[in-house]
């Protein structure tokens, strides 16, 4: 739930914002409900966007962490096929290693 506070806050201001708008209640003065409900109504949407942001990009707990370090390492390794520990001359038939694009030239 600590995650979504941000979203939650914004989807609050724009509820205000909008019954401020389209109610226009007669027990507010009409300079304050012109002043406090679009601004509430924009910067809740600016803060329900970022609360978005925020839990899409940013990763929350400890094991979230720890699985994006893993990724992230995984993906600076490059595995290599060394083909000379299959046998001293390779695998039967094969002469030299072929490139990657080299299978679509063929």
């Amino acid at each position: 739930m600590r995650r979504y506070n941000l979203l939650i806050a914004g989807l609050l201001m724009v509820g205000a914002g909008a019954y401020l708008i389209f109610t226009n209640p007669q027990a507010l003065p009409l300079w304050f409900v012109w002043l406090a409900g679009p601004f509430l109504w924009y910067v809740g949407i600016a803060v329900s966007i970022s609360g978005i942001a925020i839990n899409v990009f940013i990763p929350g707990t400890a094991r979230q962490k720890a699985a994006v370090g893993n990724k992230q390492r995984q993906q600076r390794e490059i595995p290599v096929l060394h083909m000379r520990k299959l046998g001293p001359q390779g695998p039967m038939g094969l002469v030299r290693e072929i490139p990657a694009m080299g299978g679509f030239i063929m």
